[in-house]
């Protein structure tokens, strides 16, 4: 249950990013912001539930996954920042496009 909701709350977050940060009206970025930081705290949760009954197999898989977890949400706070203050580049956009993908496999690599 919870490696089934942390997947979709990845899939999800991933779809928002590239929703929220190609909008050119400000109310659009706020409101994938906010959808983000709900999705992050879910992400978070499920992933501490998972880390916890895996550490005992793959320590540094957890430890790596959870460091990867925490840059991908301070590179989105930051990219929603920026969006918001009009010093928004595409290359922060590219760097969630591609730390999100790399984020699940991680976490499918503790999975199993």
């Amino acid at each position: 249950m919870w490696v089934a909701l942390n997947y979709a709350c990845w899939g999800i977050l991933f779809i928002n990013f590239i929703w929220g940060l190609t909008r050119s009206i400000k109310k659009h970025v706020i409101d994938s912001m906010m959808i983000s930081r709900l999705f992050y705290w879910v992400i978070v949760i499920s992933q501490v539930v998972i880390d916890l009954r895996s550490f005992q197999r793959h320590p540094l898989l957890v430890i790596i996954g959870g460091l990867i977890t925490l840059s991908i949400i301070a590179l989105a706070e930051t990219a929603y920042g920026r969006k918001q203050d009009t010093n928004y580049t595409p290359k922060l956009l590219w760097f969630l496009i591609v730390g999100v993908p790399i984020a699940a496999m991680v976490q499918t690599l503790v999975n199993f």
